[in-house]
C-alpha cells in the first residue's frame, strides 16, 4: 500500500509532469551526510538525549536515515520499520507539524507506540520536505525517559531542520539541473541558445543555494524565523525576474500585511506572535505553486512574487488564496487566535519595471488598503495621491499639539422627555493653515499608526474634564461629557488608572464621564477590552458603544460586554423619513436598548421628523445639528450653560 501521507499517485504525476523528478530517488551525498550526522551527535550532546535521528520515508516503509552516536542508542542507520503502526514520525509527517510527547506511557493515544518496546517513551519531531513540497521524513529527539523538552532546545531542532531543509532544496536544484541537461541534449541543435541561457540560470541558482549553506551567507538572505527570503533576497529575485520580463508576460507582487499584529505580541507575548508568523510563512508556502516567490519583509509583512500570464479571475483567486491563509484561525498553546490581513498590489510593467519601485507601491497599496479596512487594493495613481495627501498630513500632524492647532467643539445631548441639554459630545477640530481644516477621520487613523493617538487623545481627556468642571461648577448640578477612545489608548494596561487619576485631579464623579468606544474597537482584541471596560466601569465610568447597527456582530457584543448607552449611527436616523427598513430597524434598536435597560441615544437628528419619531418610540436623548451644531466652548456656554433654566428646544413633539 503506498505511503498514505505523501501526494497520492495522481497528485504526483501533475506535479512532476513538467520537472520529471523523483524526490524519492535523489541520492544524499557522503559529505552532506557526514554533515547531518555531526550535526545529530551535536544536539544529542546539547540536549543530552540518547537518541537524535533523521528518519527518511519510502512507499511502505520508514528508514533510520542518520542516528546520532550517543550512548543508549537502540537505533541504527538502515533500520526499517512498516508503516501503518502509530510511529510517532508518522503523525508528525501526516499533521505536516511539529509532535512533542513527554512520556507516552502516561498518554492514552502513544502507550502502544512501537518505539516503546525499544525503551524510547519521550518524544520531538520535525518534519522534513524536499522543496515541492513532498516528504523526505523527519529530524527528532528521543528519551527513555519522562522528558518535556524545553522550548531552547526544540527550537534547536528547528534551527536544524531549516538547515537540512535547505541542503535539500540544493539537492533538487541539482537533480533538475542534471534532468535539463539531459533533455537539451537531445535539442542541442534546435535550441543552443536556449540551452546556454538556462544552463547560465541554473548555475546562478547553484551558485545562490551553495552560497547559503554557510549560517552567516544563510541569514544574509534568509529570515531565521520562517525560513523564508527577506527583503535584499526580495529585491534581487524580483530585479532579476523584471530583467527577463516580455511584453506579454507581468509580475505581479502582493504585498500582505497584518492588521493590528502588534496587539497578539501585546496580549500573548513574542513567542506566540512569533510562532503565529511561522505558521503562517508554512501556509504560505504549501497553498501555492512552486514557481511563487514568497519573502518575508518585516515584522508581519509578507510579500509574494508571481511571473505569469494570470487572467484578472486567477488573480483574484489567488488573492482569495492568500487571504484564507491569514483568516484561518491559528491554534497555538491552547488558544484560538484569528487575525486579518490587507493586501497591496502592483503589477509590471503596468506599475514600473523597477524592484524597489513596484514593492513601494504595493505596500503603498497594502498601506491604502489597511487604513480603510478593505482585504485587497490594486496601485493606481488614485493610490498614490491618496497616500501622498496623506504624508503631507502626517508631516504637519506632527507638530499640530505644539502649535495650538487642535481643539475641542461641543455639540449638546439633549434629553428628550425634559428638552433640556444634560451633557455634551466632545468633538476633536484640527484647523492647519495651509491644510485647512481637516476631517478628523483624515487625521486620527494617522495619528493611531504612528502613535501620536496618545498625546491627542490625553490634550481631549484634560480639556474636555477641565472644560467639564467648570461648567458644573456653573450650573450646580450634574453634566455629562461623551469622549471618544481609540483602541490604542485602550491597550495601554494603565488607562483606567490614569481615567481615575484626571476625574480626580478635575474633581469631578465618574459618573460625569462617558466614553465610546466602537465595534472595531472590540475586534482588535477582545481580552484587552473586557478587561478595559470592567476596570472603567468598577469607577462609575458610563461606557457607550457608538454607531450601533453598524457592525456585522453588534448584537453578540451587547451579550460579551456590559455597556450603559447604545448610539443609534445616524445612518439609520438620516433615511426615517423615507425607507420604512430604516424606521423598523431604529424602532428594534430602541426596543433592544429598553429591554436591556441601556440608555439610547439617536444621533445625526436633524429635522423635527426625525425629533418626533424617536420621542414615540421613548428614546431617552438626541443629538444632532436640529438640537445644535459643534461650537466653541465659549459658543456653548452662551447656547446653553447659561440659558439651561429653561428648554432649548420648545416645540413638543407631535
Amino acid at each position: 500500500m503506498p505511503y498514505h501521507f505523501a501526494l497520492q499517485q495522481d497528485q504526483k504525476e501533475r506535479l512532476y509532469a513538467d520537472l520529471g523528478i523523483d524526490a524519492n530517488k535523489i541520492m544524499v551525498p557522503p559529505n552532506m551526510l557526514e554533515n547531518w550526522q555531526q550535526t545529530l551527535d551535536l544536539i544529542s550532546e546539547i540536549v543530552d538525549t540518547p537518541a537524535v535521528l533523521i528518519m527518511r520515508v519510502h512507499p511502505t516503509e520508514i528508514e533510520v536515515f542518520a542516528s546520532s552516536h550517543s550512548q543508549g542508542n537502540p537505533y541504527k542507520p538502515q533500520d526499517r520499520e512498516h508503516l501503518g503502526h502509530g510511529l510517532y514520525c508518522e503523525t508528525v509527517m501526516k499533521e505536516c507539524r511539529e509532535l512533542h510527547i513527554p512520556n507516552a506511557l502516561k498518554d492514552a493515544n502513544w502507550d502502544k507506540n512501537p518505539d516503546i518496546k525499544l525503551g524510547m517513551i519521550a518524544y520531538c519531531g520535525l518534519p522534513l520536505h524536499w522543496p515541492d513540497n513532498t516528504t523526505f521524513g523527519t529530524i527528532c529527539m528521543l528519551d527513555n525517559k519522562e522528558r518535556n523538552y524545553s522550548q531552547q532546545f526544540r527550537s534547536l531542532l528547528a534551527r536544524f531542520q531549516n538547515a537540512i531543509e535547505t541542503n535539500l532544496i540544493t539537492l533538487y536544484q541539482q537533480a533538475k539541473l542534471q534532468l535539463h541537461n539531459q533533455q537539451l541534449e537531445v535539442k542541442v541543435q534546435q535550441r543552443t541558445h536556449e540551452l546556454a541561457e538556462l544552463s547560465a540560470k541554473l548555475i546562478r541558482e547553484i551558485e545562490t543555494r551553495t552560497n547559503t549553506e554557510s549560517s552567516l551567507e544563510y541569514h544574509k538572505s534568509y529570515d531565521p524565523l520562517t525560513g523564508l527570503p527577506n527583503r535584499p533576497n526580495l529585491i534581487n529575485t524580483l530585479a532579476n525576474m523584471l530583467e527577463d520580463i516580455n511584453r506579454k508576460q507581468k509580475i505581479s507582487v502582493f504585498y500582505v500585511g497584518l492588521r493590528n499584529f502588534k496587539s497578539i505580541n501585546d496580549s500573548y507575548g513574542y513567542l506566540i506572535g512569533d510562532k503565529i508568523l511561522a505558521t503562517l510563512g508554512q501556509r504560505l508556502q504549501h497553498s501555492t505553486s512552486n514557481d511563487t516567490f514568497i519573502a518575508r519583509i518585516a515584522g508581519a509583512e509578507f510579500v509574494l512574487v508571481q511571473a505569469n500570464n494570470s487572467s484578472h479571475t486567477e488573480t483574484h483567486k489567488f488573492i482569495e488564496q492568500i487571504i484564507n491563509c491569514c483568516h484561518s484561525p491559528f491554534g497555538i498553546a491552547n488558544l484560538i487566535i484569528s487575525l486579518h490581513c490587507s493586501i497591496g498590489i502592483a503589477q509590471a510593467p503596468n506599475d514600473g519595471i523597477d524592484a524597489a519601485q513596484l514593492l513601494q507601491k504595493a505596500g503603498a497599496a497594502m498601506t491604502i488598503s489597511k487604513a480603510e479596512g478593505l482585504s485587497y487594493s490594486f496601485f493606481d495613481q488614485q493610490t498614490q495621491s491618496i497616500l501622498n495627501e496623506r504624508y503631507q498630513i502626517e508631516s504637519y500632524l506632527v507638530d499640530a499639539l505644539k502649535k495650538h492647532e487642535l481643539s475641542l467643539h461641543y455639540q449638546p445631548i439633549i434629553e428628550l422627555n425634559t428638552r433640556q441639554v444634560i451633557g455634551a459630545e466632545a468633538l476633536l477640530r484640527w484647523y492647519n493653515p495651509v491644510l485647512g481644516q481637516v476631517a478628523p477621520d483624515q487625521f486620527i487613523a494617522l495619528a493611531e499608526r504612528n502613535g501620536q493617538i496618545i498625546e491627542i487623545g490625553n490634550y481631549v481627556l484634560h480639556s474636555a474634564l477641565k472644560q467639564t468642571a467648570y461648567w458644573c461648577q456653573i450650573l450646580q448640578q450634574d453634566f455629562k461629557i461623551a469622549i471618544n477612545i481609540s483602541p490604542v489608548q485602550m491597550r495601554n494596561p494603565r488607562f483606567g488608572e490614569h481615567i481615575a487619576e484626571l476625574l480626580t485631579l478635575y474633581q469631578l464623579p465618574a459618573t460625569a464621564l462617558e466614553l465610546e468606544i466602537t465595534e472595531g474597537m472590540l475586534l482588535q482584541d477582545e481580552h484587552i477590552a473586557h478587561h478595559a471596560i470592567s476596570q472603567l466601569q468598577e469607577l462609575g465610568v458610563h461606557i457607550s458603544l457608538d454607531d450601533f447597527g453598524t457592525g456585522y456582530s453588534s448584537l453578540s457584543y451587547l451579550q460579551k460586554y456590559s455597556f450603559d448607552t447604545l448610539k443609534i449611527d445616524r445612518c439609520f436616523i438620516s433615511k426615517l423619513e423615507h425607507s420604512e427598513q430604516a424606521r423598523e430597524l431604529t424602532k428594534a434598536m430602541i426596543a433592544i436598548g429598553k429591554k436591556l435597560k441601556l440608555k439610547v441615544i439617536a444621533e445625526g437628528v436633524e429635522n423635527t421628523f426625525q425629533d418626533t419619531f424617536i420621542c414615540n418610540e421613548d428614546c431617552n436623548y438626541g443629538q444632532g445639528y436640529l438640537y445644535g451644531k459643534p461650537v466653541t466652548p465659549e459658543q456653548f456656554e452662551h447656547d446653553f450653560i447659561r440659558r439651561q433654566s429653561t428648554p432649548f428646544y420648545k416645540t413638543e413633539p407631535n
